[in-house]
């Protein structure tokens, strides 16, 4: 948004976003092909997903007085786990970790395309060793709902906070 242009710390934040994302090439991650800027405005040109959001398939179901199937729900987990995985194990070109962690597992965040794939997208709130901007201590990201009890507390977090959140998905 153009107010947020005039926030150095939300455009460096949204950069450290866009960089990590052009690290990631996963098919349970969406593609970010490019960033860039067009006069005072930055942008992020990823992959479309013809398909739905994982939240819009639970409404759905749950305005239909049903439930997801088991398998299903069994098979949309683990390929979320997979896209995790993934990037939680993400090494440099020195094979060091970059300690990626999502930190917004929800359900508007999972993607299912109409042919099948499951995929992860914004990664605005990731947590990275290579990220130049910081989260203050005990600032809080996330989706309540989804939080871990670190992330909720406010202190350090690693790809556990994810897989907890993932087990909340399951849950639900």
């Amino acid at each position: 948004l153009p107010g947020l242009l005039k926030d150095e710390r939300f455009v460096r934040m949204f950069l450290d976003e866009a960089r990590l994302s052009l690290r990631l090439n996963h098919a349970n991650v969406v593609s970010v092909f490019d960033i860039g800027k067009s006069e005072n405005t930055y942008f992020i040109v990823m992959e479309y997903i013809e398909g739905t959001t994982l939240k819009k398939l639970m409404e759905h179901a749950t305005g239909q007085g049903r439930r997801l199937p088991v398998a299903l729900v069994i098979w949309t987990l683990n390929e979320i786990l997979k896209g995790l995985e993934y990037a939680h194990n993400l090494a440099d070109q020195d094979g060091k970790n970059l300690g990626i962690v999502h930190r917004d597992i929800s359900p508007p965040n999972i993607l299912i395309s109409w042919n099948g794939e499951v995929k992860l997208t914004d990664f605005g709130l990731a947590k990275a060793t290579t990220q130049l901007e910081s989260t203050d201590p005990g600032v809080v990201k996330g989706k309540f709902s989804y939080l871990s009890p670190e992330a909720a507390h406010g202190v350090a977090v690693d790809g556990r906070t994810d897989i907890f959140a993932v087990g909340i998905l399951g849950y639900e």
